[in-house]
């Protein structure tokens, strides 16, 4: 009985720790988001006031009108150049990935164990000796202040991850499914097309979703890459519009909400599929 009753303990205990820590790393991850959407509904003098204020006294939108009528701060345009950039990259990492996860899942070939430790050891390089790298090809191919240069660039540095983990999410489909299939007299394609894709799809969208993210809010390849003002993406263009309006912080807040915006609806959308899709890829 007392071995009972100091188990339960032990286990209300951990249950306690366990639950203010959590609360402790969502209120270190809300703080900043919740900070920032504060400011931007808040007048300069509030901003500026030293007294830490968690409500907006006087609520305002003229940091999103500035924002919106401001020639500077061109949303729309870097808006367009984000949505043309990531889509593209994604839409292209994911037909090769789905296509080499695959291959990697159910081939066996020479070399195959090596390959797949290579694509872990790729993802261990540091981004910026990627990018030092990849600007001296790209300008040898005259593709600097070009989308598709940044596009290359970013196919290139999300292809090794996401093949990880659609490999892992193909490795979860038992292989006896493609085995009937074909005894029932479907073709290789078909079974691809008809049974495997459908059942791989939330893999393939919890990938996609990263991929798009990881894209969406990439800053220091797109400020490399496109040096010209009309081909600057979101990320970029908020550090340029701080340039304009001499850290306007009211300003500024209003343009990083727009900006999460849209990766926001995504994540909430795709939150579900997110979560069972990366966790059959990681535990393979």
């Amino acid at each position: 009985m007392f071995k009972f009753r100091r188990n339960k303990i032990i286990k209300v205990i951990t249950d306690i720790v366990c639950y203010v820590i959590l609360t402790a790393i969502l209120i270190f991850c809300v703080a900043p988001i919740f900070w920032i959407i504060k400011t931007s509904f808040e007048t300069p003098q509030f901003i500026r006031s030293p007294q830490i204020q968690w409500i907006p006294i006087k609520f305002t939108l003229q940091n999103y009108i500035s924002v919106l009528t401001n020639p500077n701060a061109m949303i729309f345009r870097a808006f367009l150049n984000s949505l043309i950039v990531a889509l593209s990259s994604t839409a292209l990492s994911l037909t090769m990935t789905t296509m080499a996860g695959y291959a990697l899942s159910r081939w066996n070939f020479k070399g195959k164990t090596q390959f797949n430790v290579y694509l872990l050891m790729v993802n261990m390089v540091p981004g910026t000796l990627v990018l030092i790298s990849m600007f001296v090809i790209l300008r040898r191919l005259d593709l600097i202040n070009s989308h598709i240069g940044l596009i290359l660039f970013y196919i290139s540095t999300g292809l090794t991850l996401a093949t990880w983990m659609l490999k892992g999410y193909f490795d979860s489909i038992p292989v006896e499914i493609e085995e009937q299939a074909r005894i029932d007299g479907a073709s290789h394609f078909q079974v691809i097309w008809r049974i495997i894709l459908p059942l791989a799809l939330p893999g393939i969208f919890s990938t996609g979703a990263y991929l798009f993210l990881s894209y969406w809010n990439e800053y220091m390849a797109a400020m490399t890459i496109l040096q010209k003002q009309e081909l600057r993406t979101l990320p970029v263009q908020i550090v340029n519009f701080m340039g304009f309006q001499r850290v306007e912080w009211g300003p500024i807040m209003a343009y990083s909400v727009i900006v999460m915006i849209p990766s926001s609806i995504l994540f909430f959308i795709a939150q579900k599929h997110m979560v069972a899709g990366l966790t059959a890829g990681y535990s393979k």
